[in-house]
């Protein structure tokens, strides 16, 4: 009978030099055996994994990279119209609502809800992927694989990319090309102004151009009081512009263009994150 915690030896007159010699090559020929059999010695490199089901999961998995990593991800969409793009969520609003408020007076249309799993391999010990591009190249074709609403691009560096709408499918079940709202040039005059005016103007060339109107969400508003810039353009896409902002803000701070489909408008807010890039 053994000690709890002992292990006997039967060889214990043998040298003790040699007994070690003898441990360290049978633990040497059972890592051998193992790797023969196909088992890793080691688990690979762990990766980033997302999983989401929103009605809005590309946004979501943008929301996501942003909390992770030392990255700025915005995100706009186009006008959702394709039917198989859209679901009518009247009754779960009613349900959500109780007995005692009054139904909507109008159906409420949303982008369809879809479930969206995201993988790629990367070192997490480091703090950052080798490629942002090749990341957000397999997050689009992910996306597109799990069958989620519309189709989308990207493009940027330097720790802020952008999340384009590429495409929209018509009526007629084709896919059409589209020009999203932030590729609209803009002017403006060479003078310092806070980012609160700034942005002001570049929304109303932005609603003098567009068939759709572009209204206010979120918007930091203390920050982008107190916040001047001194940004001159003369006819660039108005991305361009909100990149620059971004830029010049003491912290991080991405975008999102959201269109509703029930008020037919779109919905630009400006979220904090934290940390910096």
């Amino acid at each position: 009978m053994t000690a709890k915690g002992k292990i006997m030896d039967s060889n214990s007159t043998e040298p003790r030099a040699r007994r070690l010699r003898r441990t360290f090559l049978t633990l040497l020929a059972a890592c051998w055996a193992t790797a023969a059999l196909g088992q890793p010695l080691a688990p690979d490199p762990p990766g980033l994994t997302l999983s989401v089901d929103d009605h809005r999961p590309l946004s979501v998995l943008a929301d996501e990279l942003e909390k992770r990593l030392p990255v700025v991800v915005t995100y706009e969409e186009g006008p959702w119209s394709a039917s198989k793009d859209l679901q009518d969520v009247t009754r779960a609003v009613i349900e959500a609502n109780g007995p005692k408020k009054a139904a909507p007076a109008v159906a409420v249309i949303v982008p369809r809800k879809a479930a969206v799993s995201f993988s790629y391999p990367f070192d997490l010990h480091k703090a950052r992927p080798a490629d942002y591009a090749d990341l957000l190249s397999a997050l689009l074709s992910q996306y597109e694989a799990a069958g989620a609403p519309g189709r989308f691009r990207f493009e940027g560096g330097d720790g802020i990319y952008h999340l384009i709408p590429a495409n929209l499918e018509g009526k007629d079940g084709k896919w059409a090309a589209v020009s999203p709202v932030f590729s609209t040039p803009v002017h403006l005059a060479d003078v310092e102004r806070t980012v609160d005016a700034t942005l002001d103007e570049v929304v109303a060339q932005l609603n003098a151009s567009s068939p759709v109107p572009v209204v206010w969400g979120f918007v930091p508003l203390n920050l982008f009081v107190r916040t001047k810039v001194r940004l001159s353009a003369d006819g660039v896409p108005a991305r361009q512009v909100l990149r620059q902002i971004l830029e010049s803000l003491p912290r991080r701070v991405t975008w999102r263009l959201n269109y509703d489909p029930t008020t037919k408008r779109y919905y630009l807010s400006f979220l904090p994150r934290p940390g910096s890039r």
